[in-house]
């Protein structure tokens, strides 16, 4: 099995770990810390994010450009770029410190009429532990944007799967001892750091890869930073999607507003991470685009991906109305039962611009990636300054019909007339999504129906109801939309594990 289907692979186990490791650490979580504390620490981790957002797209480039200097066997540049990107690294550091001091003293003063003396207290020291993980772990993004080039996809989510399992462990274990949210963003910052420094240890020790500073290369350097910028632009309108709701409502609404609609927020990043693989196709990308511009092989990429993509989108989106609220209930309780209807908005809003992911880094390896990046901040701005009165008026509502509205918008209507322009074949997949669609929509009826008649609300119900809905749905999929592709995907692992099983299938059929 190579790198890369073993890098997918990797990654949707670490998606599977990382839902189950949120679906038992939340609850754990608003549990020992309280709805309140819960959501001051969610109002720190969204103002900290305005921070993350400094890494400009420095690893996705760093990437793009080695993955195109090794395809070519230029190993001179290939040693300067990275040493260049070091020393971007270096600045970037530097900057989010100076950043996180003057963020922290023009917001701090938005939130003295909505939190106690006692809480702002505690939201200065976890700004600040958390700003200090950030100056140490951004620069480390280097080594990860190497481990990617050189295609160690099996490390690379290995170590996911590492993090994803152990630090929330490590969380738990020390709120035992030490009940405090302090507790948590302490040992987050030590395990993140962990982390870096085996990232370094691989691309050192093992990957030997050299930084070497050749020449410095004033032009590169300025392609580097323009690339960078609109790569990172619709990182910074994430930001402003995600995490701009709760700086709001924190201000206009308080703690408890702030854990439930980051809550909310929680399941539609959980629904997102299921738009993993695209990445692992961005060294790939790289290398075809840098020998032909010829679009046959990438757009072949993207169709596979794509119908993949777009099984698993609707089969959690059509879950997820049929059974979101009894998840909510049962997972965190009555008292955040809002989250549901903001969760369903938001998701609804993702929903295409997640089966076609693969169309990022396509765009990204052409270089074209400009113009996605200007429309999603055009629509970002938009979206927070209609956010504010909507959070006054509606609260969390506002914020997610906002949201959801923006998104579907920009990320599935005005971006696929560009994705059209450049040769992506999008109007194909829309065609496949439209002939699979019936099938979808029958499994999903039915379990509405069965749903009216048979009470889910409790766990028995909901496990069982979910299971047979999974059952159905996948036996539609297999006898009348799987093509062989799709069908092999599935047989070849059985094949491995039970032995002959694939070989014997395809002999009778």
């Amino acid at each position: 099995m190579n790198q890369r289907k073993a890098g997918a692979i990797l990654s949707y186990a670490g998606i599977a770990l990382n839902t189950l490791v949120g679906f038992l650490f939340t609850p754990l979580l608003i549990s020992f810390l309280g709805k309140d504390q819960y959501g001051l620490y969610q109002l720190v981790g969204s103002l900290i994010a305005y921070l993350n957002i400094m890494d400009l797209g420095l690893s996705n480039t760093t990437t793009r450009y080695y993955s195109g200097y090794k395809a070519v066997n230029d190993e001179t540049s290939a040693e300067n770029i990275l040493a260049l990107s070091g020393i971007l690294y270096a600045g970037v550091s530097v900057l989010i410190v100076i950043a996180g001091l003057l963020l922290f003293h023009y917001f701090i003063p938005l939130y003295y009429h909505t939190l106690s003396t006692e809480e702002i207290s505690l939201v200065r020291n976890m700004f600040y532990v958390l700003l200090l993980n950030l100056a140490v772990v951004i620069p480390s993004n280097v080594f990860t944007a190497i481990i990617n080039a050189h295609q160690k996809f099996i490390f690379a989510r290995g170590l996911v799967l590492f993090t994803t399992f152990f630090r929330p462990l490590s969380v738990v274990a020390f709120l035992l001892l030490f009940n405090s949210v302090m507790t948590v963003v302490i040992v987050q910052t030590l395990f993140n750091i962990f982390v870096a420094i085996l990232s370094v240890w691989y691309v050192l020790c093992k990957l030997k890869v050299r930084f070497k500073f050749h020449y410095w290369n004033g032009k590169l350097v300025k392609e580097i930073l323009t690339f960078s910028f609109f790569v990172c632009i619709p990182g910074i309108i994430s930001i402003a999607y995600w995490k701009t709701g709760q700086v709001i409502l924190g201000a206009v609404a308080g703690a408890g507003a702030v854990a439930v609609y980051a809550t909310a927020i929680q399941i539609a990043q959980g629904y997102m991470s299921l738009s993993v693989v695209g990445g692992i196709f961005l060294p790939q990308l790289s290398a075809i685009n840098a020998k032909t511009d010829d679009m046959t092989e990438i757009n072949a990429i993207f169709l596979k991906t794509s119908r993949l993509q777009y099984y698993l989108m609707s089969y959690i989106f059509l879950g997820f109305v049929l059974y979101g609220r009894s998840f909510v209930n049962l997972w965190v309780g009555p008292e955040f039962k809002q989250v549901y209807p903001y969760s369903l908005i938001l998701m609804a809003g993702l929903f295409v611009c997640l089966v076609q992911t693969t169309a990022v880094p396509i765009i990204q390896a052409k270089n074209k990636h400009a113009f996605r990046a200007v429309l999603y901040a055009v629509l970002g701005v938009i979206n927070i300054i209609v956010c504010i009165p909507m959070a006054k008026i509606y609260g969390g509502m506002g914020c997610a019909v906002t949201t959801g509205i923006s998104l579907l918008i920009g990320q599935t209507i005005i971006i696929n007339f560009y994705y059209h322009r450049l040769g992506i074949k999008v109007i194909d997949l829309f065609k496949d999504m439209l002939k699979i669609l019936p099938y979808m929509l029958i499994a999903f009826l039915i379990f509405l129906f069965i749903g009216s008649i048979w009470d889910n609300g409790k766990i028995t119900g909901f496990i069982l109801q979910g299971t047979i809905f999974s059952a159905v749905y996948g036996i539609i999929l297999w006898f009348f939309v799987f093509n062989r592709y799709e069908k092999d995907l599935v047989l070849k692992p059985l094949n491995l594990i039970f032995g002959g099983v694939y070989d014997r299938f395809k002999k009778e059929s």
